[in-house]
């Protein structure tokens, strides 16, 4: 039987580099030509800190602004790299808009093996830095990056520390209360495969809750949940990250519920975690407070290495 994320098998398999990109080959069987290809924009330092994969969010034209940080991190010695995200920008099939294949459709074996083509290919990107950059290893994830940055920490356990700006987990509120989730939930109304009700009884303590509490590891096979959103929820995933890890909530984000952040941070097994809050919203969180999110990641990560 198969389990989440079986398809990395370790290593990389490199298809093209130049000073400013690596071209990876995913280890992930795609059906569309451009996103069998892990497009990482490379900034090396020579500063001395170690190697960070940065993961941006969804979206279509966030790219150049998220940028600042994996530049940021190169100035303040780590040598880092972008990770495009399967379906986004260079990786993005011909007809379709950046990010649009996570949000439309419903169907639970998709999204799934959407959420799941992302982690392997962080997981294999991380090796790649590894290999040509060296240890510590860092990683970090803004908005759904930062939900696949959790999810991708519950399988490693050679890094060194792990950011998550404005992030969160459980499906019942990013589905139910996000502003960016409303197209999907015009599709469960539509074709009556849930709702509102139906999704809090599945996440109630007896349900979703018992599931993470009893879950051994995060090799979940394909399938066995009670529930097929459980099996790619980055709060299913929480419990083992066990590196150490600081977050960044925003105050006023309506793209990620506070509820969504406050359950991914309380769930998060690293022992060694900080968090911080953000008087802002999720874009203003950017915009207003980008230098003050990699600093304190920058001294987070000096602390505990």
């Amino acid at each position: 039987m198969r389990t989440f994320a079986s398809h990395y098998k370790g290593g990389y398999e490199v298809v093209s580099k130049n000073e400013d990109k690596v071209l990876l080959k995913s280890p992930y069987p795609c059906e569309y030509r451009e996103a069998s290809l892990v497009h990482l924009y490379i900034y090396p330092s020579s500063g001395g800190k170690g190697s960070l994969l940065f993961i941006h969010g969804l979206g279509r034209y966030n790219l150049k602004y998220l940028r600042y940080f994996p530049k940021k991190i190169a100035e303040l010695g780590y040598s880092s790299a972008l990770m495009i995200l399967p379906y986004h920008f260079d990786r993005t099939p011909h007809g379709k808009r950046s990010g649009e294949m996570f949000l439309d459709t419903t169907s639970n074996e998709i999204l799934r093996s959407r959420f799941e083509h992302a982690v392997v290919d962080a997981l294999s990107s991380l090796d790649w830095l590894a290999d040509n950059w060296g240890y510590p290893l860092y990683l970090m994830g803004y908005s759904f990056g930062g939900m696949i940055a959790t999810m991708v920490a519950a399988f490693r356990n050679d890094l060194s520390g792990v950011s998550l700006s404005v992030t969160g987990g459980n499906f019942l509120y990013i589905t139910w209360e996000s502003i960016a989730t409303k197209m999907l939930r015009v599709q469960y109304e539509n074709n009556q495969e849930c709702d509102r009700e139906k999704c809090m009884f599945y996440h109630s303590r007896n349900n979703f809750y018992r599931y993470i509490e009893e879950l051994e590891s995060p090799h979940i096979t394909l399938d066995s949940a009670p529930m097929p959103c459980y099996e790619y929820d980055p709060l299913v995933f929480a419990k083992f990250v066990k590196a150490p890890t600081v977050m960044f909530t925003a105050l006023f984000d309506i793209f990620i519920p506070r509820r969504s952040s406050d359950e991914l941070y309380h769930f998060l097994g690293s022992e060694a975690k900080r968090r911080y809050y953000l008087p802002a919203g999720h874009i203003t969180s950017f915009l207003l407070w980008r230098s003050f999110i990699t600093n304190k990641t920058d001294r987070f990560f000096q602390e505990v290495k």
